[in-house]
């Protein structure tokens, strides 16, 4: 099976696929692993998302496709929550409200972000951890924009953004740490708000690196572990700096699930990266919306904002900003072979 000229692999064994059952199942042809096609996403996961089974997953993504017939983007998203017993009210909200204004993010991460103006086009474009697909529909330089997800049912309701907006990219359930793609198929790969939550960050990362083509950009946006504004997943401030066992009581409490993450501080992600086998590897800490904090939060805070951004520029200042920053932004290129996940070069400080 080709999807945007690129011959799907099986992910266990990186050999070819074979329709089968009418174009309802992938099988290997070396291992002969059996992967479902539902809704035309192949399924080619080898681990459930840590939130939900398989089969509970395929089911979701299913309802929701019956059940958003005839609704635009927004509306799906609040049908999901309605579904979704284990989010809080709150966490739907502040969900919703992300998902929202997502693409505008998107659009502003890639034009501030890419190095040169031939970063911006080419044939291929991955959005690894598409979710919604924002990123997805943002990079329109590309000939081609494929979209990968561990969650099939969110993979659903992205395919509803892009037919609002008219567009059509190709989407395929995976995982970031076995990716089904041959050595150097892609132009540019953009990471949103999706390596914090990988399970195996360094295998993923290196999965990246070996399905670039040599030369080729990685862009990565991710939360930063010693933010000290609000947590993303979980809305308290400097929500990185508490244990794990304290954000999973807060949540039990209010009746949902503690995040399934590993947050990255800049320190971190610029030496996985390096260890991964990028380089020219840049980490910063970018500005942030003073509009959308002033709305949000009023108008100390919006002004604390203006504050922190201003201060990003000066030398001793800018350091500080980006040790605790609310999101980290990297750069990075394909040098050459990625390291293997089990290689002695790997670290885990940070």
């Amino acid at each position: 099976m080709r999807i945007a000229g690129i011959d799907l692999l099986c992910p266990a064994c990186r050999e070819g696929l074979r329709e089968r059952e009418q174009g309802r199942a992938l099988v290997c042809e070396h291992c002969g692993r059996r992967f479902p096609v539902l809704l035309g996403i192949p399924d080619l996961r080898l681990e459930p998302d840590p939130y939900i089974d398989f089969d509970a997953d395929r089911a979701k993504g299913e309802e929701v496709e019956r059940r958003s017939r005839g609704l635009g983007f927004a509306e799906t998203i609040d049908l999901y929550y309605s579904m979704t017993s284990v989010v809080t009210a709150g966490q739907a909200r502040q969900f919703a409200a992300a998902m929202g204004a997502a693409a505008d993010r998107a659009a502003e991460l890639l034009e501030s972000t890419w190095e040169s103006s031939a970063d911006a086009h080419g044939e291929r474009f991955l959005d690894l951890g598409c979710g919604t697909a924002p990123l997805l529909a943002s990079a329109r330089g590309f000939d081609q924009r494929v979209g990968v997800d561990i969650a099939f049912r969110w993979l659903v309701v992205g395919r509803k953004r892009l037919a609002e907006l008219g567009l059509e990219a190709p989407l395929v359930c995976a995982c970031a740490e076995s990716l089904p793609f041959p050595d150097e198929s892609f132009d540019a790969i953009g990471a949103a708000s999706s390596l914090e939550v990988v399970r195996r960050q360094d295998d993923a990362v290196s999965e990246s690196c070996r399905v670039l083509r040599v030369g080729a950009p990685l862009l990565v946006e991710t939360p930063n572990r010693w933010s000290l504004g609000p947590d993303p997943h979980v809305g308290l401030w400097a929500g990185g700096w508490l244990p794990d066992r304290v954000i999973a009581r807060y949540i039990a409490r209010r009746g949902g699930i503690p995040p399934e993450r590993r947050l990255f501080s800049a320190r971190r992600l610029s030496g996985l990266l390096r260890e991964s086998g990028f380089r020219q590897v840049r980490v910063w800490a970018p500005a942030v919306p003073v509009s959308a904090v002033r709305e949000r939060f009023g108008g100390i805070a919006g002004a604390v904002a203006g504050a922190y951004n201003g201060s990003r520029s000066l030398p001793l200042a800018g350091t500080l900003t980006t040790l605790v920053s609310p999101l980290l932004r990297a750069t990075a290129r394909r040098a050459g072979a990625a390291v293997p996940a089990d290689s002695p070069l790997r670290s885990t400080a940070g």
